[in-house]
């Protein structure tokens, strides 16, 4: 957690009156653009980003040809920092969070491996459940890490609850 606080107030400044200016830079140069060109060679990227209350870039990401498989993927603008779930549903569950390559099916293996080559360090169900010192933009107080690294929307598996 030591690591992500270090990247998020060099991002920030204060957590607790953040600037969001370095989201501004981060859309117009990408960060993850070379991850993002590789992955498209294999994969069929669809953007979700919200670029009004985000502070990194969604994707839904979907297996080529015939492939039914599908994965949501969060590219932090504040650090290396990815959050990779199975399936793309409006309801995303805890289990569904993939964390390694170490998985039967070789596209996740593939996603993971790429993320990983990219700089990209994978984040659990509990690092970005865990609430940190942060004012959201919305003023929410402390917030999850899911909010300080990707976004005012909080973690995909709280808005069922």
């Amino acid at each position: 957690m030591d690591d992500i606080l270090r990247h998020a107030r060099a991002a920030y400044g204060d957590l607790r009156k953040p600037d969001y200016l370095f989201f501004r830079h981060a859309q117009e140069n990408n960060p993850w653009a070379g991850l993002l060109k590789s992955l498209s060679a294999r994969f069929k990227l669809e953007d979700w980003s919200d670029w009004e209350d985000g502070v990194g870039f969604s994707y839904a990401v979907r297996g080529r040809a015939d492939s039914k498989r599908s994965w949501s993927l969060w590219l932090s603008a504040v650090g290396p920092y990815a959050f990779l779930c199975a399936n793309v549903a409006e309801t995303l569950r805890r289990q569904d969070v993939i964390t390694s390559a170490d998985v039967t099916d070789p596209d996740p293996a593939e996603l993971v491996r790429e993320l990983h080559a990219a700089g990209a360090t994978l984040l659990t169900a509990d690092e970005i459940e865990t609430t940190v010192d942060f004012t959201s933009f919305e003023g929410k107080y402390p917030a999850s890490t899911f909010v300080l690294l990707f976004g005012e929307e909080d973690v995909p598996w709280w808005h069922e609850s």
